[in-house]
């Protein structure tokens, strides 16, 4: 899980106007678009910008994903996939 300073760090690096962006799930995109929530999975857990609140893989356990993807990064996806 990422500390509170981890955070701080990551909010300082991103910026005020990021800030203001409205955050969605991948459930929501996924119904928006129509598509699976591991499609969506798949095209935004590289994309900078895009907060993953999860946990890592361990050694016995599955790596657990939790993405927030703001509208921005959103519209950079679909202007660069053409996907409307």
């Amino acid at each position: 899980m990422l500390a509170f300073a981890d955070l701080a760090a990551y909010f300082d690096t991103i910026g005020a106007r990021q800030l203001e962006d409205e955050l969605y799930t991948v459930a929501e995109i996924a119904a928006k678009l129509k598509i699976s929530a591991d499609k969506v999975t798949r095209m935004f857990e590289d994309e900078p910008g895009v907060i993953d609140l999860g946990a890592p893989e361990l050694m016995h356990k599955r790596r657990y994903r939790l993405l927030r993807i703001p509208g921005s990064v959103l519209n950079r996806i679909l202007q660069k996939r053409r996907i409307k």
